[in-house]
C-alpha cells in the first residue's frame, strides 16, 4: 500500500504542474478554472499544486479552454487545434455527466478485479466510506487513484474513456454528421446537398413530426384535390 499510495503523490504533483502549464498557456486564471470545475480558488490551487488529486471528469473539462488534447494533461503530449471554446454551463453539465459514467465504470472495474470496497480502500488510502461516494458519483475520483485502481484490476486508463459519453465538440459534430451524410445513396444524398431543396427537406420534417391522424387528413385532401 505504501508504494501506490506513494505513486499517487507524485502523479498527483506531476498532474498539477501540467495543468498549471496549460492553464498558464491559454491565459485563464484559477478562478476561472475553479468556476468551470464548481470549486473554490483555493481547492483548485490545492488540485495544481499536486496536494489534491484531479479526477479524469475534471481533466476533460479543462482540456477544451485549455485546447490541449487530454493526454497533455498527464503526460504533455501534442496540441491540439484551436476550436471555438465551449460555455461554462456546457461543460459543467459533462462534467457531472461523466462524474456519474465513472463512478460505474469505476465500481465495475472493483469487481472485475475482485476486490470489496474495503480493499479498494485500502489499496488507495482510502476509507469505505470514499470508495463508497465514488462508486455513487458524489466525489470525483482522482486520477492518480483510477489509474492505480485500473492497473490493480487489470485494466488501463484507455478503458475508461468513453468519447461517445462526453459532450462532443462542435469539430466532433461536424465530422459525425458528414460519416452520416455519406452512408446515404447517392442520390438521397445528392438532393440534400442541394441548396435549393431546403425548403422540401423542412417540409418532411415538419410531416415526420406529426401525429399519424393529421398525416392520413392531408393525405386524403391531396387525394380529393388530384381526382
Amino acid at each position: 500500500m505504501q508504494d501506490s499510495m506513494q505513486a499517487i503523490a507524485i502523479r498527483n504533483r506531476i498532474i498539477g504542474t501540467l495543468v498549471k502549464r496549460a492553464r498558464i498557456k491559454a491565459g485563464k486564471s484559477q478562478r476561472e478554472c475553479a468556476e468551470l470545475l464548481g470549486c473554490s480558488p483555493f481547492a483548485y490551487s490545492q488540485y495544481e499544486q499536486g496536494r489534491w488529486g484531479l479526477s479524469l471528469s475534471q481533466l476533460e473539462v479543462l482540456a477544451r479552454p485549455f485546447k490541449v488534447p487530454l493526454a497533455n494533461l498527464w503526460d504533455d503530449s501534442s496540441i491540439t487545434p484551436d476550436e471555438p471554446e465551449e460555455d461554462a454551463a456546457t461543460l459543467r453539465q459533462t462534467l457531472l455527466l461523466r462524474r456519474k459514467i465513472l463512478a460505474v465504470q469505476f465500481r465495475q472495474c472493483r469487481r472485475a478485479g475482485g476486490l470489496t470496497q474495503k480493499e479498494m480502500g485500502q489499496l488507495l488510502g482510502r476509507s469505505t466510506g470514499i470508495i463508497g461516494r465514488y462508486e455513487r458519483g458524489e466525489r470525483d475520483i482522482p486520477l492518480a487513484e483510477l489509474e492505480i485502481a485500473a492497473g490493480r484490476c487489470g485494466k488501463t486508463l484507455g478503458d475508461f474513456f468513453e468519447d461517445q459519453t462526453a459532450a462532443p465538440s462542435q469539430a466532433e459534430v461536424r465530422l459525425q454528421s458528414l460519416d452520416r451524410l455519406s452512408e446515404l445513396p447517392p442520390d438521397v444524398r445528392e438532393f440534400v446537398l442541394k441548396p435549393t431543396n431546403a425548403l422540401y427537406l423542412r417540409i418532411a420534417l415538419l410531416l415526420s413530426s406529426m401525429k399519424a391522424d393529421s398525416l392520413r387528413q392531408i393525405a386524403e385532401t391531396l387525394l380529393d384535390i388530384t381526382l
